[in-house]
């Protein structure tokens, strides 16, 4: 047996294969035996029939496929091991040459990992982090986040006066574009007043109004409005107010603290909001340095990307996006439509991003291997409980999820993890 390499662009190889006659023998005769089996020849036992009869009886067609997958079957692979080649996706084979007595000649056409020629991955990482921030807490950042606990465990007490900002309004709304009746902005709403949820103007008119009574006002929608289709129209807005909540926050104490969480006092909690929110800007900005890292290596590093992890990955991304548009009620089309875009130029869009996503996986790959970063079984078994541990039970894992694809995700997700923190910390 002899074959021949040959390298295509884009990280696809050709592999020609050449069996010679005698070698082929035996695969004709276990092909001819083995469809034999399969069919009743009068006068023969299964298995039995000669070549000559097998012809006649109208299945050489069977015997010729028989043979040709048998022996691509049992040769590729060993040819594929001995040049330490390793496929990614399908093969595809074609038969140059097939008939008894003579030499079989196919070939076949994959895809494999291209070589990633890395620039000084250590000096780029480390050059990035000289520009790493040091992360401060000032007392008016935590003096806020207080605030917002405090705001979110107000108590409502219902009030019979006028409407003020910081108040829990109930209101019902009618609202028209000319005559036309604005669906999404007619009905019952329930909102703090003044935080600024509404169009501009809107929550201003309202402020100051009785419980029970009516307004109504019009309001020119701004030229930056999120809906395009009301940018600089007149709206009319017919506001009855139903009920107005005071909130009454929380004094800040010791009592309250333990209420609210494990701290003994309020210093201890104040520390605890101290902590939780610089680890927060520690983590915005680690990411940050994360993101400079791989769109220089990205920029530094020249791969010859294989065709099928680009398809699948734009694939997938267009199948994420059909879905989002499914849970907003809408087709693929409708979406499209409204985002004022086309599927061609969508496409294109999300190939771009999965060339560069799969860049990136090819060169944290390449950097795990290069420094053995790799996660331990007990790191593997750790994260993937964690991860299952959200599913009711076993049998409710079970039926969610592929396990084996779960396993590939998460040694994924650990392997690129110990790159960054490898980087992170030359």
């Amino acid at each position: 047996m002899k074959h021949n390499l040959k390298k295509l662009p884009k990280s696809e190889m050709e592999l020609e294969v050449f069996v010679a006659a005698e070698e082929m023998e035996t695969f004709w005769k276990a092909a001819r035996r083995k469809v034999s089996e399969g069919i009743q020849v009068k006068g023969f036992r299964p298995g039995k029939a000669p070549s000559d009869v097998l012809a006649g009886a109208g299945v050489e067609e069977d015997v010729h496929n028989e043979t040709a997958n048998s022996v691509i079957n049992k040769t590729y692979p060993e040819i594929l091991e001995k040049e330490g080649i390793e496929p990614i996706g399908r093969v595809n084979a074609e038969i140059i040459k097939l008939a008894p007595g003579n030499e079989f000649v196919y070939k076949l056409k994959f895809f494999v990992l291209p070589e990633v020629n890395l620039p000084d991955y250590k000096k780029i990482a480390s050059d990035v982090l000289k520009n790493k921030k040091k992360q401060e807490i000032k007392k008016e950042e935590i003096n806020k986040a207080i605030d917002w606990l405090r705001k979110s465990r107000a108590e409502l007490v219902e009030v019979q006066r006028k409407a003020q900002k910081g108040d829990m309004v109930e209101i019902d709304i009618e609202s028209l574009a000319g005559d036309k009746k604005l669906e999404k902005a007619t009905g019952e709403e329930k909102f703090i007043l003044g935080e600024g949820n509404f169009l501009p103007g809107f929550e201003e008119a309202i402020e100051g109004l009785d419980i029970n009574s009516e307004k109504e006002f019009e309001i020119v929608a701004p030229d930056d409005y999120w809906d395009e289709s009301l940018r600089g129209k007149k709206l009319f807005f017919k506001v009855t107010m139903k009920k107005v909540n005071e909130r009454k926050l929380p004094e800040i104490n010791d009592e309250w603290v333990k209420k609210i969480g494990k701290f003994k006092d309020v210093k201890e909690f104040e520390k605890s909001i101290e902590e939780g929110i610089l680890a927060e800007k520690e983590i915005k900005e680690r990411d940050k340095m994360r993101v400079q890292m791989m769109d220089k290596l990205l920029i530094e590093t020249k791969i010859d990307l294989p065709e099928i992890l680009v398809e699948n990955e734009t694939h997938y991304r267009m199948h994420e996006l059909e879905h989002m548009a499914k849970d907003a009620g809408l087709s693929l089309e409708d979406y499209l439509t409204r985002a004022k875009k086309d599927k061609e130029s969508v496409e294109k869009e999300l190939r771009k991003e999965a060339e560069k996503t799969v860049n990136g996986m090819l060169i944290l790959k390449e950097i795990s291997k290069r420094e053995n970063c790799h996660p331990s079984d007990k790191e593997m078994e750790a994260a993937m409980a964690g991860f299952l541990a959200r599913f009711g039970s076993s049998k409710d894992a079970e039926k969610e999820i592929d396990r084996d694809a779960l396993w590939g995700y998460t040694e994924e997700r650990l392997t690129n993890e110990k790159v960054f923190q490898l980087l992170e910390s030359l």
